[in-house]
């Protein structure tokens, strides 16, 4: 994709955002976080792309697609394809960052986020976690930031370059993913993300979305609601696109599309 093109989407978000480039600070770029979790995490269209397309460089969706689908169908993306696009927003607005890669419970590089810089400090952003505000990359021990239903915490394993990323909810921790602060370059962030498509867990439907009040959550046909006061969980048995496009504001078309997909992949032999 041109320089050209990111830089137009990029221009049109912060328009729709409406956001003017502020000077780079840990305040302003939380303003930017905020914004950007209009883009759902989905891989609805991810799904799609990878039927669709059979060259893997197509099948990148980048900050045009991804700007262009939200506005139309509602979708945003998985975390390749909106870590590329805050990436050029934060360039855009002035800010170093630069992408890493992090180890989740199902294998390794298995998620991406940044690592944005400002002078001394240097914030983690997640787009495709979902992190609504930036987190200070801890010199040692621990750092942590409260979100709608729990805490966030990011822990630094020693002296070395790793970290874990956890949620606190009551005593229970759970470790999300293992991030290592190595700057990945073009290439190697290319190859991931192409290596993405061809994963066991995008043959599976994933939605999730932050509320102001909580979490909601889409896994195949289960659908889960966390909020502080409460949470529930409902098997989706009946007009399930009409159901996700109103929880969600995908487009029902998109979410039959990527159904049928998925269920002829699963009459599919295993390789």
């Amino acid at each position: 994709m041109s320089e050209i093109s990111n830089s137009e989407a990029v221009k049109d978000f912060l328009k729709l955002a409406k956001i003017a480039p502020p000077k780079p600070s840990v305040e302003a770029l939380g303003e930017l976080v905020r914004a950007f979790m209009r883009f759902p995490y989905e891989n609805l269209t991810k799904i799609i792309r990878s039927d669709e397309e059979s060259d893997p460089l197509k099948r990148m969706r980048m900050p045009d697609i991804v700007l262009g689908d939200h506005i139309d169908i509602g979708a945003g993306g998985t975390c390749f394809s909106l870590t590329y696009f805050f990436q050029q927003v934060l360039s855009r607005c002035g800010y170093r960052s630069y992408p890493v890669m992090c180890d989740r419970s199902y294998g390794p590089d298995t998620h991406c986020a940044l690592i944005a810089e400002m002078g001394d400090a240097r914030c983690l952003v997640d787009p495709g976690y979902l992190l609504e505000h930036p987190v200070e990359l801890p010199r040692n021990g621990s750092a942590k930031i409260d979100t709608p239903l729990t805490e966030a915490r990011l822990t630094r394993l020693g002296e070395t370059s790793q970290y874990l990323l956890s949620t606190i909810n009551g005593q229970r921790e759970t470790i999300r993913y293992r991030l290592k602060d190595r700057a990945v370059d073009d290439k190697e962030f290319q190859e991931r993300w192409i290596d993405s498509f061809d994963w066991a867990q995008m043959n599976r439907i994933l939605v999730t979305r932050l509320e102001k009040s909580g979490h909601v959550y889409l896994r195949d046909m289960h659908l889960k609601h966390s909020t502080i006061e409460k949470r529930s969980r409902e098997k989706i048995d009946r007009n399930y696109e009409r159901m996700v496009e109103k929880t969600f504001g995908i487009d029902e078309r998109i979410v039959e599309q990527a159904l049928q997909i998925t269920a002829r992949r699963k009459l599919l032999p295993s390789q």
